[in-house]
C-alpha cells in the first residue's frame, strides 16, 4: 500500500538541533528524557526493551569547545556568541576581527542578526547579493538601543509627574500645562501622556 518495493531503499537524514541561547540547554537529550514513565523499575525496563530510544544531536553553540573544526566564518561567527551580551567584549572582538565583520555575505549576516536579536541591519534588503558592513550595523544596534533607553527614561520621567500631580489633587489642565513645558512636548503630546497616566 505505501508502494515502498523491495529493492528500494531510504536515503539517510541526521537532523540537528542548533541551540543559540544564552543559557546553556537543560531540555531533553534523547527520547527516553522526554517521556514520564512512571511504572516500576522492571515495566520501565521492558518498555525500553521494545521502544527505541533515540538520542537528540544537539548543537550548543555557546558552548562548543572545538570551533577551530568548523570553516573560518563559522569560527567567528560561533566564538562572537560568547560575547554578545556584554558590549564591550563584542565591540573588542569585532575590532580584532574587523577584516571579517566589514564584509560578510548575506547569509552570514542573516545568521548573525537571528544571534544578536537584531531587528534588521542597514541595507538588508536592497544589497542580498553584496556584501554588508557589520561593524557598522552592530554599532547602529548599541545606538539604537542606547536612543530607546533615554526615551524609556523620559517616558518614566512623564509618568511619574502625571502622577504626583494627581495624588496632589493638581487640575488635569495644569498638570498639562507643567508635562508640556517641563518636557518641551506639543499639546497633542501631552495629552497623550495625560490620558495614559492619569488614571
Amino acid at each position: 500500500m505505501s508502494r515502498f518495493r523491495k529493492k528500494d531503499r531510504l536515503i539517510p537524514i541526521i537532523s540537528l538541533v542548533f541551540y543559540y541561547g544564552s543559557k546553556p540547554w537543560d531540555g531533553p537529550v534523547d527520547l527516553y528524557d522526554m517521556f514520564q514513565l512512571e511504572g516500576t523499575k522492571e515495566e520501565n525496563e521492558i518498555l525500553e526493551k521494545y521502544l527505541p530510544n533515540y538520542k537528540i544531536n544537539l548543537v550548543d553553540a555557546e558552548r562548543l569547545e572545538d570551533v577551530e573544526k568548523f570553516s573560518n566564518d563559522l569560527q567567528v561567527i560561533l566564538t562572537m556568541l560568547r560575547y554578545r551580551d556584554s558590549k564591550e567584549e563584542l565591540t573588542d572582538y569585532i575590532n580584532e576581527n574587523k577584516k571579517f565583520f566589514q564584509n560578510v555575505d548575506y547569509e552570514t549576516s542573516q545568521a548573525m542578526k537571528a544571534f544578536l536579536n537584531m531587528k534588521q541591519i542597514p541595507g538588508e534588503a536592497e544589497h542580498k547579493e553584496e556584501m554588508i558592513d557589520m561593524c557598522k550595523a552592530i554599532q547602529e544596534m548599541y545606538d539604537d538601543g542606547v536612543k530607546d533607553g533615554i526615551q524609556k527614561g523620559v517616558e518614566r520621567g512623564i509618568a511619574a509627574v502625571i502622577r504626583t500631580c494627581r495624588n496632589l489633587n493638581v487640575s488635569e489642565e495644569d498638570t498639562l500645562n507643567n508635562v508640556q513645558r517641563e518636557y518641551e512636548l506639543s499639546m497633542e503630546e501631552a495629552k497623550k501622556y495625560l490620558e495614559t497616566y492619569w488614571k
